[in-house]
């Protein structure tokens, strides 16, 4: 898989941004503000069909823009080693994501419009066509960051993988919202406790989808190679018909869903000091309680390692990685851990550091890595 092209149109900050990638590593170096991000972004919503920062799609449309787009081009054939791709003639995929802000010229119109090689499709059959691995800042407060950010991290990989998965998750959500205000309404006697039924019923069947594949998600990390131990403990809010019924009461006093997966989190373990005396029991610490920062960044690295090896074994293909600044967010040694996954897929990396690109370049050498300036929503290829 390598991504050839992606056109950004009235996109963010870009008017008109065309980028054409020739290696399989690509930096792109640039000021603050200069819309390093909005490519990374760009490139992710191809994929997923969603945004990584965008609360509401409206917000990707440039200011005073009725629609924006993002168009790419993509080869397929990832058995090939990745030299064969950019010099064969493979099978292209032309996607397409047409933005708005809900309205086109006074007409009401969906926020988003996918196209595949120019055929309007819906989002599942238009996205996961492309995938991606993406590594931001935000991330590195993974380990030590509240539970929602550790879902969106199990949710990402597997919305993109399986389609059943993701609409799993947005019919437990929807479920979710539904069913908490029927629990408040039976809690002040507006409601019988009879309509609660069906949504419960929608809870367990959805719930249990998504549970199932987190545990197998989360399974595929003892299989990692990483240089330093680390070991994940899943702590589901197990979904089952007798919980259910164990905790209705609770849940229509309180007027709110009290079990279930929006309410799962995991635990990244390390090795419990030497120094310290640990029972037989209890060998392994909590990262996020007792890990240094470093080790908390460490360990930040092996998920993500993690996540990019579970793409790629499931489908048999090089997921792209998606480096959004992140170098300048590591010290030296785990800088070199990033860098050490570059070369083995299409990946893309962004920086404010002209340090980085040094760095990178010693990595892949500078034959294999093609570095892009950008200056106000522009691009120019440097060759050096």
């Amino acid at each position: 898989m390598f991504i050839r092209k992606i056109l950004l149109e009235r996109f963010r900050i870009h008017r008109s941004l065309l980028l054409h990638f020739t290696t399989k590593t690509a930096i792109i170096i640039g000021h603050n503000a200069s819309g390093k991000t909005s490519v990374i972004e760009a490139l992710y919503l191809l994929s997923t069909g969603n945004s990584f920062r965008a609360e509401k799609i409206l917000e990707m449309v440039a200011f005073e823009s009725e629609l924006g787009r993002v168009k790419g081009i993509v080869e397929l054939q990832d058995s090939q080693p990745i030299e064969a791709l950019l010099d064969a003639k493979n099978e292209e995929l032309e996607l397409e994501v047409l933005l708005t802000r809900g309205a086109v010229q006074g007409k009401k119109t969906p926020f988003r419009l996918f196209s595949v090689n120019g055929v309007r499709r819906q989002k599942r059959q238009a996205t996961g066509k492309l995938k991606v691995v993406a590594f931001r800042p935000e991330d590195m407060r993974l380990v030590e960051g509240s539970p929602s950010r550790r879902r969106q991290f199990l949710d990402a990989p597997l919305s993109l993988l399986y389609p059943d998965y993701e609409q799993a998750l947005t019919n437990y959500e929807q479920t979710l919202v539904r069913r908490n205000k029927l629990l408040e309404a039976v809690r002040e006697r507006e409601q019988p406790q009879s309509v609660l039924q069906y949504w419960n019923m929608s809870m367990l069947k959805n719930g249990e989808i998504i549970q199932k594949c987190r545990r197998d998600f989360i399974a595929s990390f003892s299989t990692v190679q990483f240089p330093y131990d680390f070991s994940i403990q899943y702590n589901p809010s197990v979904m089952s018909q007798a919980r259910q019924d164990e905790y209705l009461g609770r849940e229509i006093a309180s007027g709110h869903s009290l079990i279930g997966p929006h309410k799962d989190d995991f635990q990244v373990l390390m090795p419990a000091p030497t120094t310290q005396a640990v029972s037989a029991e209890n060998t392994t610490i909590d990262v996020a309680v007792y890990g240094s920062r470093g080790q908390q960044r460490l360990a930040v690295l092996w998920l993500k390692t993690a996540e990019l090896a579970f793409v790629r074994e499931q489908t048999q293909e090089f997921p792209i990685l998606l480096l959004d600044d992140i170098l300048s967010e590591l010290d030296e040694d785990s800088q070199g851990l990033v860098t050490d996954l570059l070369g083995q897929q299409q990946s893309i990396v962004t920086t404010i550091d002209p340090a980085a690109v040094e760095r990178v370049a010693h990595k892949v050498g500078k034959e294999n890595l093609q570095v892009i300036q950008m200056n106000s929503a522009t691009a120019v290829y440097r060759s050096d």
